[in-house]
């Protein structure tokens, strides 16, 4: 009897252990909630495949302690260490969906703040899946956007001033504007332009607002 008490102690703390990778999820879903600066931290898929296999090793646990009874048969202490581990099991799956979740909405949030043109930091930290996804996405927001008859990206919060003064952080070329004409936007130079012609392109931080 102490040794089957033994064995379900060490089913528990193993239950216990396997839900690191998880942990691992959730931590770099707060990281990338906080960190403005880079919205979508590099996608984990060692992790991932560390909680789907810690998943597969509880279940199988939970196999051997059953023993193919009937959960109505077997000792509480058994049936105990069983919950245990069908708990593991969801928590694991819950972190999981939720890391996944918040890069979904990570993505489509950059899709309304940056457009369609991601920074290569931020790029390079989408897995090929999320790549698709994220153009899929754009897909379906443009022909929202078509419909309606307006750019839901062009503004998101009412400008103070009407005009804002602009500086180039990198070397743009000519652009074209809606209302300013053509645009010379050399790296450095110092513009006054209309906010809705180049908010955009603040967004995905090839112009700075000075302020």
């Amino acid at each position: 009897k102490i040794q089957i008490y033994k064995n379900i102690y060490d089913y528990s703390f193993m239950a216990s252990v396997k839900t690191t990778a998880a942990k691992r999820l959730l931590l770099a879903a707060k990281r990338s909630l906080v960190n403005t600066a880079v919205p979508l931290g590099p996608y984990d898929e060692d992790s991932l495949r560390a909680v789907a296999a810690e998943c597969q090793s509880l279940f199988h646990d939970m196999e051997e302690l059953s023993a193919g009874k009937d959960i109505k048969d077997l000792p509480e202490a058994v049936q105990a260490t069983l919950l245990i581990h069908q708990e593991a099991i969801l928590r694991n799956k819950e972190c999981a969906l939720h890391y996944l979740q918040s890069r979904v909405l990570a993505l489509c949030r950059l899709r309304l703040d940056i457009g369609l043109v991601l920074p290569d930091q931020i790029r390079n930290n989408m897995s090929q899946l999320e790549s698709t996804l994220f153009t899929q996405y754009d897909d379906i927001f443009s022909e929202y956007m078509r419909n309606i008859g307006m750019d839901l990206t062009a503004q998101p919060t009412p400008p103070k001033d009407l005009y804002i003064e602009v500086r180039a952080k990198v070397d743009c070329g000519e652009i074209v504007t809606e209302h300013s004409g053509i645009i010379n936007l050399d790296k450095g130079s110092v513009h006054h332009l209309r906010a809705s012609d180049v908010q955009h392109l603040i967004n995905q931080g090839f112009l700075e607002h000075v302020v």
